[in-house]
């Protein structure tokens, strides 16, 4: 059996004198929390600074217990700088530093790369995250929780969610039932919601992900050959090795086994499920291990390798995404795999998780601040659902992006040609939407392209290629008269993610953010005043609307100064191509927005 290691707190005693008295009930919280790992701990962390907000987190789960996803991006260390719970991270066992990672997938030469290496390349500084036991790394983060006032209900699974009368009564089956203000759903991919729709599928392959742990792993930073960026720092990366039939991860963890704490690798191999049961059987230990030593690279890490466990633990990888991200009406908010999961490829779920818990806290303290008028909180709950939706689709084209990079090297493999024949999710306007403004993730790119850097290096039949090339021919032609449809109109508001910024007068808060501030790496507890947080204060915004439509289905722009010549551009026709070459970035990205809206016409 794998080992979950009992953690001590009295938190712990605490939540389960709570839990026994019933202490929900007939209370009103501001704020319940459904789901307990990193998403909901987090936010709820990041909540209690406020200590006016009562807010509750009901697990269905007892911690500590073992979940999939042990490495980590730096994104994960400002997040939990931010939230108050990275001191208690770093001084745990339970992790181990992380600078990046190298991804093969022939077998001639991986590629490897620093975490934002542009930026490394730049100052100096090496941005780092980490591998982590996720057993005791979720424990601290939910005793971190419940130590800043959050009240923590583990074993108390949700069963229903209803909002009635400008409240929301959350369902505990035998245990009774709670209400809030302000519900959020935290609770993984597998969850009640008061928000209606499917959720849809963002890929129309299926994945499985099959995992153990063994010993006498070699470090991944070992391997020799001048590609390998890491072996003179010992800093250790995550490493990703693809095969005819999918594709395994190898990732140190701190692991006690026997009683002892070791380091040993989580081993895991992500495949059809299909495969399973018409090709080979990977749940067998020998097969499993057989097929990791023939693997380029890898067989060089695990060929002394044994087995801890003969039991697999599996979970689906499917990219599903929500119907809803959020609803004002309802005060219901989704983060993490709730909201969306698009693939494990590129160790993006906590991070996402995160970032989204960063977010989510602007919302919930909007939604308590009667001094903003109602337009503007509602405003920013539309933001939040749009800036997920944009995430999860302009990474799921990357994703397919770089499967169809692989598939090259695998020209027999029915998995890698299955994941590189169609873009990710139907391509169509509100696609290009969200591409205008959202840009390929530059380690990812690094990656992809091999250190080419360049979108051009990549494949035209890929995914990302093929959607940006049919942006562009939407666009119009440069002598082509271009105006503002007369039934659009603007009105000013604040919005929760700027769209573009021009310069540094554009943000409310000047200081970079902590990837682009080098020194802030060397200790970020003791530079932490140095850098901006992911979301800070909402930005003043000019937003457009059909004057005859929905008033929510808007194009912004920030707002911090005036800029009426702009406006006046819009209302009159102007060829298209001078109109564009007259413009800062922004306003070039306001421009494809409109267009694609149909709030500009092109008149004949």
């Amino acid at each position: 059996m794998f080992p979950v290691r009992p953690l001590q707190s009295n938190g712990c005693v605490r939540c389960m004198e709570l839990l026994m008295s019933g202490a929900w009930e007939g209370k009103l919280y501001d704020v319940i929390v459904m789901g307990g790992g990193p998403a909901g701990a987090t936010l709820a962390a990041r909540l209690r600074k406020d200590p006016g907000l009562s807010v509750a987190i009901f697990e269905s789960e007892r911690f500590p217990r073992e979940h999939i996803g042990e490495s980590f991006v730096p994104s994960a260390v400002s997040s939990l700088q931010e939230s108050g719970a990275l001191g208690r991270v770093l001084s745990s066992d339970c992790w181990i530093k992380k600078g990046g990672g190298y991804y093969s997938w022939d077998a001639v030469r991986p590629w490897s790369t620093f975490f934002e290496h542009k930026a490394y390349e730049r100052d100096g500084y090496r941005r780092w995250a980490f591998h982590a036991n996720r057993a005791e790394l979720d424990d601290i983060l939910l005793r971190h929780a419940e130590e800043n006032g959050a009240e923590v209900f583990e074993g108390t699974p949700v069963k229903q969610v209803y909002r009635r009368d400008g409240f929301t009564e959350v369902d505990l089956g035998e245990k009774g039932s709670a209400r809030c203000k302000v519900f959020v759903n935290a609770s993984g991919r597998y969850s009640v919601t008061s928000l209606g729709g499917p959720r849809e599928f963002l890929s129309s392959y299926r994945n499985i992900a099959i995992w153990s742990y063994i010993r006498k792993g070699k470090p991944a930073q070992s391997l020799p050959g001048d590609w390998n960026i890491f072996r003179e720092s010992g800093v250790s990366p995550i490493g990703s090795f693809a095969f005819e039939d999918g594709w395994f991860w190898y990732i140190p963890i701190p692991l006690e086994v026997d009683g002892r704490r070791e380091v040993v690798h989580s081993l895991g191999l992500v495949t059809d499920p299909r495969g399973l049961k018409s090709k080979r059987d990977y749940m067998s230990p020998s097969v499993f291990m057989e097929t990791a030593r023939k693997v380029p690279f890898l067989c060089d890490l695990v060929a002394d390798a044994e087995l801890i466990y003969d039991e697999f633990r599996t979970t689906a990888n499917y990219s599903r995404i929500s119907h809803q991200m959020c609803s004002w009406e309802n005060r219901e908010i989704r983060v993490g795999d709730a909201a969306f999961f698009v693939d494990p490829l590129f160790s993006t779920g906590v991070h996402f998780a995160l970032h989204h818990t960063a977010a989510a806290a602007v919302l919930v303290r909007a939604a308590f601040d009667e001094a903003m008028p109602e337009q503007h909180r509602e405003d920013l709950w539309h933001d939040y659902d749009q800036m997920l939706r944009k995430q999860a689709q302009v990474f799921s084209l990357a994703i397919d992006q770089w499967y169809n990079e692989i598939s090259l090297a695998h020209p027999g493999s029915v998995y890698w040609r299955e994941r590189s024949e169609r873009a990710t999710f139907e391509v169509r306007n509100a696609t290009f939407h969200y591409l205008v403004n959202g840009s390929l993730d530059e380690d990812l790119l690094h990656v992809i392209s091999q250190g080419n850097d360049a979108v051009e290096a990549l494949s035209e039949t890929g995914a990302w290629r093929t959607s940006f090339a049919q942006l562009q021919r939407l666009r119009p032609a440069d002598d082509a008269l271009v105006q503002l449809m007369p039934n659009v109109k603007f009105r000013q508001s604040v919005t929760l993610e700027h769209p573009i910024a021009d310069s540094a007068e554009d943000k409310l808060d000047a200081r970079p953010q902590a990837f682009d501030h080098g020194p802030y790496w060397e200790s970020p507890e003791r530079h932490a005043h140095e850098v901006a947080p992911r979301f800070g204060r909402p930005s003043p915004c000019l937003r457009f609307y059909f004057e005859d439509g929905d008033h929510q289905d808007t194009v912004r722009i920030l707002w911090n100064r005036p800029n009426s010549a702009l406006l006046e551009r819009l209302s009159q026709p102007h060829a298209y191509g001078p109109l564009l070459a007259g413009c800062s970035l922004s306003e070039r990205g306001l421009l494809d927005q409109l267009l694609l809206k149909g709030m500009m016409r092109v008149i004949p």
